[in-house]
């Protein structure tokens, strides 16, 4: 994992490897999610795991500006059961990220853990607890 770069600055988030197994994903304040950035997002993310096991924190600022195709889209199907994604906490700081954010995961649900928080710390040890039961499950 030396070559493995810590942190991916994308047009719309800053993805890093916090630890191994740990990815956390900070979308930047004005910028706008569309499905270009969303993808781009994915990359830097499987870039990071480099196929291995890990959970996700991604932390939406208030008024974060999304484009609605963003919702209708499954991005996690293509993928399904062979992504390395196991757990991922949504942070959301106001209540049509929180609406939007539950809402996607009604009509996409995922084969791995999911949780929305209005907490960083909350979600964080969450993940935590979550990486851990992966981590004696596959490890």
């Amino acid at each position: 994992m030396r070559d493995t770069p810590r942190s991916i600055e994308t047009r719309i988030a800053t993805i890093t490897l916090v630890h191994p197994g740990f990815i956390e994903q900070r979308y930047k304040l004005g910028e706008r999610i569309d499905l270009p950035g969303f993808a781009e997002n994915k990359r830097a993310r499987l870039e990071l795991a480099q196929g291995m096991p890990c959970v996700m924190l991604s932390i939406i600022p208030k008024d974060m500006d999304f484009d609605m195709e963003v919702t209708g889209v499954d991005h996690f199907g293509p993928e399904r059961g062979q992504d390395t994604l196991r757990a991922l906490a949504v942070v959301v700081h106001d209540s049509m990220a929180e609406m939007v954010t539950e809402l996607f995961f009604t009509y996409f649900p995922t084969v791995f853990r999911t949780g929305v928080f209005n907490d960083e710390t909350e979600a964080r040890r969450w993940l935590q607890l979550q990486l851990a039961e992966v981590t004696q499950k596959e490890g």
